[in-house]
């Protein structure tokens, strides 16, 4: 019979211990702010040699990995900006100065940037803008 209590008293622990315990819930409620502060969406760049690529991801309440990728339209293997970082902040931020000068005047670009919500990336936010040279 003290067997039986005990089974039961230990039955009964892991379930409240499995109730209360880690889970990827909270990954559920995260939401991510992509703002591109620089270059603006259908904008015509007059200085080709200094063009300002800005962005920022924040977070309601962790980044998990912020990828930019900066190229010419059509030729997404022309790769100008790569980068990715893994964060856990809930801001994120990227900023570099590139020199787009050895493109001819008219070239358009596509900036892509994505946010993972979660740590695996199941779930991401992502943000593009595309922009020509004068």
């Amino acid at each position: 019979m003290k067997n039986i209590k005990f089974f039961y008293l230990f039955a009964l622990a892991a379930f409240g211990l499995g109730l209360i315990g880690c889970s990827d819930d909270d990954d559920d409620t995260n939401t991510i702010t992509i703002t591109i502060d620089e270059p603006v969406d259908g904008e015509t760049i007059a200085d080709c040699a200094q063009v300002q690529v800005h962005v920022d991801a924040v977070a309601s309440d962790e980044n998990h990995e912020l990828i930019v990728v900066l190229h010419p339209e059509g030729n997404v293997s022309d790769k100008i900006i790569d980068y990715e970082e893994h964060t856990h902040d809930k801001e994120a931020h990227f900023e570099q100065e590139v020199d787009l000068c050895s493109y001819a005047a008219g070239t358009c670009f596509h900036l892509e940037v994505e946010a993972c919500l979660d740590h695996d990336c199941a779930e991401k936010e992502t943000a593009e803008a595309e922009f020509c040279l004068q």
